[in-house]
């Protein structure tokens, strides 16, 4: 069974952004998206029609926003075991010192052992 260390978490979001409410019983929807530019190689999109949700997403896999991924290390990396589970909970909250930062609480056990780490997430 292979071992290896656990260096931390990643953290992304997804924000869906609803168009208007359309009431006209003859109304047919139709998704059609449009190039906008092309940014680091990734293409964009702008949505033609403003009644269908437009996703942000900060997502590894998705075109890169003025947003990121969140990284949190662990002071010590902990050794997992294949297949071994991790649970835990994570609670955002707005930060006191700026109002568009958020504090980050996580907890998780594994193996047996509990940890809490807590960062800020700038």
């Amino acid at each position: 069974m292979m071992r290896a260390p656990l260096h931390g978490f990643a953290f992304w979001f997804d924000v869906e952004f609803n168009g208007h409410a359309i009431s006209s019983t003859n109304y047919q929807s139709t998704t059609s998206f449009v190039d906008n530019h092309q940014m680091n190689g990734s293409q964009r999109k702008r949505r033609t029609n403003p009644n269908e949700a437009l996703v942000l997403s900060t997502a590894p896999e998705d075109p890169p926003t003025h947003w990121q991924q969140t990284l949190i290390y662990f002071y010590d990396p902990i050794e997992l075991e294949q297949d071994q589970l991790i649970e835990g909970s994570v609670t955002l909250s707005q930060s006191k010192e700026n109002a568009r930062f958020m504090n980050i609480h996580l907890e998780y056990t594994s193996g047996g052992r509990s940890y809490v780490k807590e960062s800020v997430m700038r």
